[in-house]
């Protein structure tokens, strides 16, 4: 049977969008959710880490799972936990059972990234497949954009319960596109699931000392933008006194500069290396880290310093994480690429959500300065990092000359 060229991706799509908007959308209304249990805002940031640690962990399982028993089967099951997970919320009592419902929602993105993605390749020819893969990127990058500004409009009329209501119909409405439309590719191995299978699997990544670079590398550089939304609603909302909607509004150019970094690199591809590349994203990054370290140690409230410095690192990382995520990894020769990319964002995962931990202790205790100095901390590192990690454009056969 034919597999639809338009409603199994847009099913697709509407899934991996009801996962990254769940993140974006309820981060306006977090501090309606702390003063409803009365817990302390500190905990505002395990909204956000709670589901990027549900995403890290079944990284490492699906791919067999799925090989096991079949894509299909396994995407189905995993859509039926989140629209659960998001449904329950309309119940939830207390921070805790709000952080574990959190949980399993953040796990719906391992099901998008580990079964979703491989099955639009298999299903399609190259060309089809690059285009669906295209906007399932815009996707990602379009949620932390509009998601702000929609929460924040419906916190300010509905309760934020409301909020997962909404994503639970668009979350219903992709499981019975994907239901109708999903093919079923999966050879349906019975020795995938083999302790042997698995270990044989992850062996060459976790002995590949560039692999472990590159994930670190990874996970260091995306942690001064996913402070920006962790925390934001502390040092915007609580502590700055601004509304959900100001709040919102000053999302725009932090991910305004993220797609723009992209769109750069999209278009340099080929023209610059990869070397160059991921040089002009550094760079980007160290201004963006002294400005803000500058600003939040002269201004107070330091927090349009860290606007336009989580700006700047975000138009780095729109430049730069492309190749590093794809030296990455390629950074070991592997029959399954798709279990290395389930450690590559575990790794990645785990070292940001430590580092926003930390520095949201030391911006507790001491303020808007520990989180310029926590950008530029991680901007340094970074930078020491990515030192040599891409070999020169006569010996990296990822590299694209211009006439490529």
């Amino acid at each position: 049977m034919a597999v639809s060229r338009f409603w199994f991706p847009l099913s697709l799509v509407a899934f991996e969008f009801a996962v990254y908007i769940s993140n974006d959308m309820i981060m306006p209304g977090m501090p309606l959710v702390t003063r409803e249990f009365g817990a302390s805002s500190d905990l505002i940031t395990l909204a956000l880490t709670a589901a990027m640690l549900g995403n890290a962990s079944l990284q490492w399982l699906l791919g067999p799972l799925a090989d096991r028993y079949g894509r299909r089967r396994v995407l189905l099951s995993g859509l039926v936990m989140f629209i659960l997970a998001c449904v329950a919320m309309h119940w939830v009592q207390t921070m805790p059972q709000f952080i574990l419902l959190r949980f399993f929602q953040g796990m719906g993105c391992c099901f998008v990234l580990t079964v979703g993605y491989p099955t639009v390749h298999e299903a399609f020819e190259e060309k089809t497949a690059m285009r669906v893969m295209a906007l399932m990127a815009n996707v990602s990058l379009l949620s932390p954009l509009f998601g702000p500004l929609a929460g924040a409009a419906v916190v300010s009329v509905w309760p934020w319960r409301s909020i997962f209501w909404l994503i639970a119909v668009v979350a219903v409405m992709s499981l019975i596109g994907l239901y109708r439309t999903m093919p079923e590719l999966s050879r349906h191995d019975p020795k995938a699931l083999g302790a042997r299978a698995l270990w044989d699997g992850y062996r060459l990544p976790l002995k590949s000392g560039r692999f472990w670079r590159g994930a670190v590398l990874t996970g260091i550089a995306v942690t001064p933008l996913l402070t920006w939304i962790a925390l934001g609603p502390v040092f915007l909302i609580e502590r700055a006194g601004l509304g959900q909607l100001h709040y919102a509004l000053l999302q725009v150019p932090v991910f305004g500069a993220l797609i723009a970094g992209n769109l750069i690199l999209a278009r340099q591809v080929g023209r610059w290396s990869n070397g160059r590349l991921l040089a002009t994203g550094v760079a980007a990054m160290l201004i963006g880290a002294a400005v803000s370290l500058i600003g939040t140690v002269i201004l107070s409230p330091g927090y349009p310093a860290l606007l336009v410095g989580t700006s700047f690192h975000a138009l780095g990382m729109g430049l730069s994480y492309g190749v590093v995520y794809r030296q990455s990894l390629f950074a070991v020769d592997s029959p399954n690429r798709a279990t290395v990319a389930g450690m590559l964002s575990m790794i990645t995962i785990v070292v940001a959500v430590a580092e926003i931990e930390t520095v949201k202790v030391a911006y507790l205790a001491f303020g808007d300065a520990a989180l310029g100095i926590g950008a530029m901390a991680a901007a340094a590192l970074v930078a020491v990092l990515a030192t040599n990690f891409v070999p020169p454009p006569t010996q990296d056969a990822l590299a694209q000359t211009r006439g490529a």
